[in-house]
């Protein structure tokens, strides 16, 4: 059977008609970034650079805490080299990021970049600073344990304690030796 050519003509507008219009309708919008968006990403930079500071600013008083404790600890505890390198890899990192974010903040004052750089910016930032403050914060938990832990166990170079020497036998007690007689020989 053969078709009409109107028919399929038809059918072929009407699709090449729902393409353009399909295509016309995604250039018109090319999503939710417009020029006037500058602003409001500027500011969402602004809110998570505070926030950021905020979380710093808790795991520094953390950090302070943890040092008056391990400070606190008797001489004797556990060798502590390792509980120095993570408390000193946090403090690090801490200020690691307190530097990225004066770097953000200068970017920010600056003038206002594209929306792309905008989002770029935002995207470092939440991985950058979410990555650090989780890495200080794995590090003081590991201090913090390790300082729970140290007074429990004896330094690997500490000395044994001295077993104390038996006190001395009295004359006439019973000591577990055989009794004997006014002469010293054994009662049997």
């Amino acid at each position: 059977m053969q078709r009409p050519r109107f028919l399929v003509r038809l059918a072929v507008l009407a699709g090449l008609a729902g393409l353009a219009a399909l295509a016309g309708l995604a250039a018109a919008l090319p999503g939710c970034d417009r020029p006037n968006d500058q602003p409001v990403l500027r500011q969402e930079a602004l809110a998570t650079a505070r926030d950021c500071d905020r979380r710093l600013d808790e795991l520094q008083q953390r950090t302070d805490e943890i040092d008056r404790r391990y400070r606190a600890l008797p001489g004797a505890t556990l060798d502590s080299a390792a509980a120095e390198h993570r408390l000193a890899q946090a403090r690090s990192a801490i200020e690691d990021r307190r530097g990225y974010l004066k770097e953000v903040r200068a970017r920010l004052a600056g003038p206002p970049g594209s929306v792309a750089e905008l989002h770029a910016l935002l995207d470092e930032m939440r991985a950058r600073l979410d990555g650090g403050v989780r890495e200080a914060g794995d590090d003081l938990t590991a201090v913090e344990s390790w300082i729970a832990t140290a007074p429990l166990r004896p330094r690997a170079d500490a000395q044994p304690p001295t077993p104390e020497p038996p006190p001395p036998v009295a004359p006439g007690s019973d000591d577990g030796a055989p009794e004997t007689d006014s002469s010293g020989a054994p009662i049997r």
